[in-house]
């Protein structure tokens, strides 16, 4: 390849609409050159657009802001092409690169780390991409945009571990990066790929930023908010007190040889909140907020190197350093429940991307991570619960755990003009090193605030013994894939994934892939989608460190039944020399999803669509916990006399899940970028987790209900306006209607050591909340100011000044986000928690290439 640069400068008014630039390739001669690499890079930013010329030479952007961009065209065999273009807002004909035949010698910018789009099948209006700048114009908590992230996951496609979140290709369930090292980021992109253990509806793919080989570039943010701008929390009786400030930096740019380049983000957060106690002691009501604090800084650094014109090779490297003081305080928690929580960890990502030939790609991605997670300290007394009234006492929560995990990740793409084929292996092993010494102090459990005042606890617990553990998990898959372009207009998608898993052994995880796109007509303006497939899930590692743990010998459960208070040993049932236990299954198997959609997707103009789908999904052998040693209720004899609780884990459980989706992106004329998604759906299921215990151990029926995620109605708009003058205007509006809530007596009536026992007749989740209401918006005004040199080599760079001003829940609404269902607490039928009321957060960032 060699590389021609060309710096292509708009007229910087920001008041001006936004153009289409378009042109084609050439050689000498005048013939077409196709294939040639068209790259786009807007100088104010790290936003860099890529296409490739079509067959007959030609290339397009659109939708381009007015401002200084850097046009990049590379083509195998010609010489560099050098042009400037000034005071061209809109191009009437088409603009013509006439490439000259040279040597290969010079630098090459090949974009083998993104991703290859080779079906249809893979973009749909369903799928969401978040660019670099759409973020940057939506309102954000910028050190954790997870939580709009997750308003567009579908519920009940993560596995048992949480959403799947893939950074740079590496798998994990955490996002824990700076927001500055984040260059786009997609959802549901290939529903039904071979590639990936989840549905595209449950996974989050994110790409970071790279250096650029050419120039510098770097900023400096910063993100304030102070509750004196604040609303009260709905259940606070003062208006919480809260401080918090971001700091945020990056910069990047080429190393000696431009043959390399780095990029460096940081971030730093200090947030003092206060956490709100809504609860009920002997005393009365008892409110009250109570300070808490968080620190967290953060890393990433990105180092890029391209061997060859078809080499690239990246290495990143994290680091998260996190604490917060008076944590798990709120709620019915009071104060003298706070912990110290620490975290930190390391990441190492090694990226290799090789084309061995014009159409065949080999991707290796190792990783290596280590984290430490510290929790609270010893307990020196008792805690007390009363049943969704209060916990008092110190916290029984005391533990750590260090994870060791390496990751090696091989796939081999190869393109063609009918058949595509993508195969790859994956193999994960991870060392857990784990102390739990929780409950160790012991706890009184109350079934009622009067039965409490008469010192009438239903149980004492405590835990004694070795709380040390250290344990590995291995996993292993391997998949293969062909994309079918069976015509013009159709294509087609096989894949086969196996997967294996050391802890629950189930070695005939395959699972089938299939997905089609099909576009009628000669203007390709309506698609029908569909697909199905079957996804199969892990066991949690926390449920193997339990099953360690709590075996009857490292740790023993002392279980006082209607014991003494404060005094647990003067009297009740001493069931001390009969152990409880937590065993997995010996005929446990990996759970599996059965997936399918079908769906049509109508272009109602250029770059406009809506869509219609309808998705099934059937959970089998889902994860769930039952006491198989239990009082049978007819004797009330325990069938196992030499223990007394047995928790198994088992894979018994069952969901079923009917949604329709509406969902409409596109541009709504030159200045607004739009997506809005409505869901209408219904979920069932006989679970609430891997660790759930159910009402009657021996009556499973009675789980049947609402899954705890069912919202029959989930509607989510996000949208970017462009004002004008450089002034930006973002909003996310989300709505849903009530979430269910399971309805207890409070009481241990059978005997099981549970005061989980419902009401005659009653089911699992048959209360419901109230619906929720968020609406966020951001207003953003962009200085540009044009740097002073006369400098030729730095001709046209600018620096630029961004203010930003974001309003959380701007109606005020209370989104309650504990429903209390216990028939004995004074809380019934209500909720005693809601997130956030309206905030206000204020933002300057500053850029400046160099």
């Amino acid at each position: 390849f060699s590389l021609c640069i060309c710096v292509c400068v708009f007229r910087p008014l920001l008041a001006q609409s936004r153009v289409t630039f378009t042109g084609v390739v050439q050689d000498e001669s005048g013939a077409a050159v196709a294939g040639a690499k068209i790259a786009l890079m807007r100088q104010i930013s790290s936003q860099t657009l890529e296409t490739t010329s079509g067959e007959a030479g030609r290339f397009s952007f659109e939708e381009l802001s007015p401002g200084e961009y850097l046009l990049k065209a590379e083509a195998s065999g010609f010489n560099p092409y050098e042009q400037i273009l000034t005071d061209r807002p809109e191009v009437t004909e088409p603009f013509r690169i006439n490439l000259k035949v040279g040597s290969v010698k010079t630098q090459v910018t090949v974009t083998l780390d993104d991703e290859d789009e080779v079906s249809t099948a893979q973009t749909n209006t369903t799928s969401l991409r978040f660019s670099n700048d759409l973020l940057g114009g939506l309102p954000t908590n910028s050190e954790d945009i997870l939580p709009v992230l997750d308003r567009f996951i579908v519920p009940g496609t993560q596995g048992a571990e949480g959403t799947a979140i893939l950074v740079d290709g590496a798998e994990g369930t955490e996002l824990d990066i700076p927001s500055e090292a984040i260059s786009r980021i997609r959802i549901n992109r290939n529903p039904y790929s071979a590639a990936f253990q989840n549905p595209g509806t449950g996974r989050i793919e994110v790409s970071t930023k790279r250096g650029h080989r050419s120039y510098y570039e770097g900023s400096f943010a910063i993100h304030a908010r102070n509750s004196l701008f604040d609303a009260r929390n709905a259940f606070a009786k003062f208006k919480p007190d809260s401080d918090r400030r971001l700091m945020q930096a990056k910069f990047g740019g080429p190393l000696p040889g431009r043959q390399a380049s780095f990029y460096i983000a940081a971030e730093r957060l200090m947030d003092d909140e206060s956490a709100v106690v809504n609860a009920v002691t002997l005393s009365g009501p008892f409110a009250a907020n109570v300070p808490t604090s968080e620190r967290v800084y953060r890393t990433f650094t990105r180092l890029q190197w391209w061997p060859s014109e078809l080499h690239t090779i990246f290495g990143t490297y994290d680091f998260k350093n996190k604490s917060h003081e008076n944590d798990k305080v709120g709620g019915f928690n009071l104060p003298e429940q706070g912990i110290h929580t620490s975290e930190y960890g390391h990441k190492f990502t090694l990226r290799d991307n090789a084309l061995f030939t014009g159409n065949v790609r080999n991707e290796l991605i190792l990783s290596f991570q280590k984290e430490r997670q510290n929790m609270g300290s010893p307990a020196t007394a008792p805690a007390v619960i009363v049943k969704e009234a209060f916990t008092g006492g110190p916290s029984q929560s005391t533990g750590r755990e260090t994870k060791t995990i390496f990751d090696m990740n091989d796939t081999v793409t190869r393109l063609g003009v009918t058949h595509s084929f993508i195969f790859g292996s994956r193999f994960r092993t991870a060392r857990i090193d784990a102390l739990d010494a929780s409950n160790f102090g012991g706890t009184f459990e109350f079934s009622s605030l009067p039965l409490f005042a008469a010192g009438m606890p239903y149980v004492f617990r405590v835990s004694q013994g070795d709380p040390s553990v250290v344990f590995a998990v291995r996993e292993t898959s391997g998949f293969v894939q062909d994309d079918v372009r069976v015509r013009e207009g159709l294509n087609l998608t096989f894949g086969l994934r196996y997967s294996w898993q050391s802890i629950t052994d189930d070695r005939n995880n395959l699972a089938p892939r299939f997905a089609f796109a099909f576009s009628p007509g000669p203007k390709r303006k309506t698609v029908l989608r569909g697909g199905a497939g079957i996804f199969y899930d892990d066991l949690p590692r926390a449920a193997r460190r339990r099953s360690l743990l709590l075996d009857g010998i490292r740790i023993r459960h002392l279980v006082i039944s209607n014991p003494s208070f404060p005094n647990p040993f003067l009297g009740g049932i001493l069931s001390s020399s009969l152990p409880s236990i937590t065993r997995v299954a010996s005929d446990i198997r990996s759970p599996y999803l059965l997936h399918s959609t079908i769906g049509v997707e109508q272009e109602l103009r250029d770059r406009i669509s809506v869509s219609v789908e309808y998705t099934f999904m059937r959970g089998l052998n889902l994860f769930r916990s039952r006491d198989i040693n239990a009082p049978l209720p007819a004797t009330g004899m325990r069938p196992y006399p030499n223990f007394l609780n047995i928790d198994r884990i088992e894979s018994t459980a069952f969901s079923r899940s009917n949604a329709v989706t509406i969902s409409f992106s596109g541009r709504l004329g030159k200045f607004s970028r739009s997506y809005a998604k409505y869901v209408l759906s219904k979920s069932i299921d006989d679970t609430s987790g891997t660790f759930s215990l159910p009402a009657d151990n021996y009556n499973l029926r009675t789980e049947a209900g609402s899954a705890d995620f069912d919202r029959r109605h989930r509607f989510n708009f996000m949208q970017v306006l462009e004002l004008g003058r450089g002034f930006q205007f973002g909003t996310i509006f989300s709505t849903a209607s009530g979430a269910p809530f399971n309805i207890t007596t409070g009481f241990d009536s059978n005997a099981d050591t549970l005061a989980n026992d419902r009401p005659f007749g009653v089911t699992r989740n048959t209360g419901r909340g109230p619906g929720t209401v968020q609406l966020d918006l951001r207003i953003k005004k962009v200085l540009v100011i044009s740097h002073l040199w006369n400098d030729e080599s730095r001709r046209g760079k600018q620096q630029v000044v961004e203010l930003s001003l974001d309003a959380f829940n701007v109606t005020n609404h209370t989104n309650v986000t504990h429903m209390i269902g216990v028939l004995s607490s004074p809380f019934f039928g209500g909720a005693n928690s809601a997130d956030a009321a309206r905030r206000f957060q204020v933002s300057l960032n500053y850029e400046f290439p160099y």
